[in-house]
């Protein structure tokens, strides 16, 4: 039991550090965000940061990976409840966007690590996996809909980077203009790549097929 006890603790104090950590890198920027203006957020000293975490790269790897929770229990439900690939990717569109809004905080965060992960040369980042994460999650949605026949033959992969080369811009849009209407852009985003993305065909009788007349 006290070892339970003691778990649990440590699990709340370590989600402490994480949403610390969110708050420093969104506030101060990733350079500034120091492990002991993080400790400073918690009231702890930076030696209970390296006891939780090793270190401010593993610390990084869990705010990626809080964010990426946060996101997904916004999205997914809702995405998976889609009754057709058209709606789901419709909804992809609005939950990223309306994550945006929500999560403002996590969402800056996460800017700052992947900027900061573009100035590091070619190793990988904490956040690449997340990334091909993501875009197999939208090649499942375009799979989905080609299965179907609402979404004509394309290459899934190309789609799914344009995809999420739209989505990934508005961060950065996001900071130049904090008045951005998000909904109204996911609404156009999601009419874009409806359009993008329809097979014609879908839901039109065959060339052969001819009305019944009437009277």
């Amino acid at each position: 039991m006290r070892s339970e006890a003691r778990s649990f603790i440590e699990e709340a104090r370590r989600a402490q550090l994480v949403q610390c950590a969110i708050e420093a890198i969104s506030s101060y920027g990733y350079a500034n965000a120091t492990m002991a203006r993080i400790a400073k957020l918690a009231k702890a000293s930076p030696g209970v940061i390296s006891y939780h975490f090793g270190g401010k790269e593993q610390m990084i790897q869990a705010v990626v990976a809080e964010v990426a929770r946060l996101a997904t229990e916004m999205m997914e439900p809702r995405i998976v409840a889609s009754a057709t690939a058209t709606e789901a990717l419709r909804v992809y569109f609005t939950t990223n966007l309306e994550f945006m809004r929500v999560h403002r905080g996590p969402l800056l965060a996460l800017v700052e690590i992947i900027n900061h992960e573009r100035g590091e040369g070619g190793r990988p980042g904490p956040y690449d996996a997340q990334h091909e994460i993501a875009l197999a999650d939208v090649e499942k949605v375009l799979a989905w809909g080609q299965q179907t026949g609402e979404f004509r033959d394309f290459d899934r992969r190309a789609m799914a980077i344009a995809i999420r080369g739209a989505i990934d811009a508005v961060p950065a849009r996001m900071l130049r203009d904090p008045g951005l209407d998000l909904e109204h852009l996911a609404v156009e985003f999601a009419t874009l790549f409806e359009l993008a993305t329809r097979d014609p065909a879908f839901g039109h009788p065959p060339p052969d097929h001819h009305p019944p007349e009437t009277e």
